[in-house]
């Protein structure tokens, strides 16, 4: 793929212009190194001084990891261009390659679909969901594109099911987490944990509730946990729970603005057990 500029002032090196426009260390090393950088079509080096009006093109590629195994297991798409794959993560199913799980994840679900597409480019994962959760996945087709979104601003809302009813149909929740035990995946709420903020809309209030969650911080299971340690354990939790079956927890909507485009995105995607 070719990254595209049109330079927006005089007198300023190709360098020191990528620099502003966030390119990664990683990329303005290869531009040094590397025959990839054009300006106005010409091969030029990274110290070539470009001016207003000036086109940039940066090409670049990346090599698919092959390391990672493949399955069969499908992709739900909702979202594609030439940078990004918004995908509709199913419950039960681990993000990445691990012991446990070196074919049935979803990292080896895109390497079947970039092998049967021809998309010649590495996976990079943007937003992370847990093995229990289902829902929206963002993932970057390059590096480069990766890279932009580092700093990015998301707006990721959650849907749930929730034992027991709400007193009051809005709120928050800000007590701190942090691990139980270093060798346990367990969180909980301790006075010397990490920050954490969960603000949540009751949509359907009774003995099985449904909420909307919006995390403003990104601590490991901070909805369960925070929802768990107010008598409102998420149904089919086994872990801050009693539950049984599926977790009903669904990263539901997401938006951001795309990295290239500068558009606004916004991508929204309910579970089959929402009504």
């Amino acid at each position: 793929m070719k990254i595209k500029y049109v330079v927006d002032q005089d007198n300023i090196k190709l360098k020191d212009y990528l620099k502003l426009q966030g390119v990664s260390r990683n990329l303005l090393k290869r531009v040094r190194l590397e025959d990839i950088a054009y300006v106005n079509g010409n091969l030029v080096k990274n110290y070539y001084e470009v001016n207003k009006g000036d086109i940039i093109e940066i090409e670049y590629n990346e090599k698919l990891n092959e390391d990672f195994k493949t399955n069969d297991i499908p992709l739900d798409i909702l979202y594609e261009d030439d940078y990004l794959l918004i995908v509709n993560k199913q419950s039960n199913l681990a993000i990445q390659p691990s012991k446990r799980h070196q074919e049935d994840n979803l990292i080896s679900s895109v390497k079947k679909y970039y092998l049967e597409k021809g998309i010649d480019s590495n996976i990079h994962i943007v937003t992370r969901l847990d093995f229990s959760t289902s829902g929206i996945v963002l993932i970057a087709k390059n590096g480069y594109v990766h890279n932009l979104l580092n700093n990015a601003k998301f707006d990721k809302l959650y849907l749930c099911k929730v034992h027991n009813s709400f007193e009051e149909l809005e709120g928050e929740y800000t007590d701190p987490i942090r691990r139980v035990e270093e060798i346990n995946i367990k969180r909980w709420v301790f006075s010397d944990g990490k920050s954490a903020h969960t603000i949540y809309k009751v949509l359907e209030n009774g003995d099985v509730s449904t909420v909307e969650a919006r995390l403003l911080t990104g601590r490991t299971h901070q909805i369960r946990v925070h929802f768990a340690y107010h008598n409102h354990p998420l149904l089919g939790d086994k872990l801050y729970g009693d539950g049984d079956g599926e977790l009903m927890l669904h990263c539901y909507k997401l938006g951001f603005r795309h990295p290239i485009t500068n558009e606004k995105v916004e991508i929204e995607c309910y579970p089959n057990w929402y009504k």
